[in-house]
């Protein structure tokens, strides 16, 4: 009995031990099965960040090639400029020199007419200072008679030295006007940028940014927008400092409305050109000629104004905001 008694307590301990151990073998097999999932997870997961960042290289790589090719536009775009400002420049100096030697001609021979009648008057003199010694004892006589011809010659005199300054001014205000008719010409034509604003696109901005001069300017420069290709912006006049860069827009007529309009162009500037961001903005518009009520205007929106001088473009509220 006490034999019997132990194998049934052996066979009850085995059975409880199977029991368990089965129970332990399907909790094995289960954080086995977990581990799997979590694996496959994790897999999947390395995967797509792998697939991700190739992307984003892909990206990348577009974005450089194609930011270099907008700043190899860009360079070809500046030799482009300067070959014809230097061009533009050269013709309008050959144009002012052949003026100026017109003007200088005309003024000797203005001296040389202003000379010999000095001469003869002089020669008249002496004549007349000979004829009261020869006769001297008619001196009253003639000195009656020669007062009229000598207050007559005094007059021409006087007339001829009026009619010379009077010439000298015409020839001023003629190459003001010269200047001013090239500048409407040039409205007319289209090629105001050209012709007049681009020669003086250093110097005006020097005028405005008082404490450095432009490195770079140039005319008509186009840039992309960087996330959207088929946007693009335009800038008719674009002068680069250290610290300050000048933006211009040039119109046949300028008004409030459409200075208005330039200024909110002004706030997307950054978007199309990036490099510009950390540089004080000089904003301007050019045109032939501004009305007084339009140079308020833009006092009051602190535009600088530029139109048409004695010769040349100038910035006409200089330190007026």
């Amino acid at each position: 009995m006490v034999t019997e008694e132990r194998v049934v307590n052996l066979e009850t301990a085995l059975a409880n031990f199977i029991a368990h151990s089965d129970r332990i073998v399907v909790a094995i097999h289960q954080d086995i099965a977990e581990m799997r999932a979590s694996n496959a997870r994790t897999d999947r997961r390395l995967l797509e960040m792998q697939q991700q960042a190739e992307t984003d290289r892909h990206q990348a790589e577009t974005d450089r090639q194609h930011a270099e090719a907008g700043r190899q536009d860009f360079d070809r775009r500046m030799d482009q400029f300067a070959a014809r400002a230097e061009a533009d420049r050269q013709d309008f100096g050959g144009r002012m020199d052949q003026f100026a030697a017109r003007a200088e001609a005309d003024r000797q021979q203005a001296e040389k007419s202003r000379e010999d009648f000095n001469r003869r008057m002089d020669e008249w003199a002496r004549k007349a200072e000979q004829d009261r010694k020869d006769f001297g004892g008619r001196r009253d006589q003639f000195a009656a008679r020669a007062e009229p011809d000598w207050q007559q010659a005094e007059k021409s005199r006087e007339d001829f030295n009026r009619r010379t300054d009077e010439w000298s001014r015409k020839a001023e205000q003629d190459r003001k006007d010269f200047h001013k008719q090239w500048a409407e010409l040039s409205d007319n034509r289209g090629t105001l940028l050209e012709d007049m604003v681009a020669p003086c696109g250093f110097k005006l901005a020097e005028a405005i940014f008082g404490d450095q001069e432009a490195q770079t300017c140039g005319i008509r420069f186009k840039a992309r927008h960087p996330a959207n290709p088929g946007e693009m912006m335009e800038v008719d006049l674009l002068a680069v400092g250290p610290t300050k860069v000048l933006v211009g827009e040039v119109n046949r007529r300028i008004d409030a409305a459409k200075a208005q309009e330039f200024r909110e162009k002004l706030q997307r500037l950054p978007e199309f050109f990036p490099s510009l961001a950390g540089k004080t903005l000089c904003a301007a518009v050019a045109s032939v000629y501004l009305e007084p009520s339009v140079i308020a205007f833009l006092n009051r929106q602190k535009l600088y104004g530029i139109a048409m001088g004695d010769e040349v473009m100038e910035v006409v509220n200089l330190g007026q905001f």
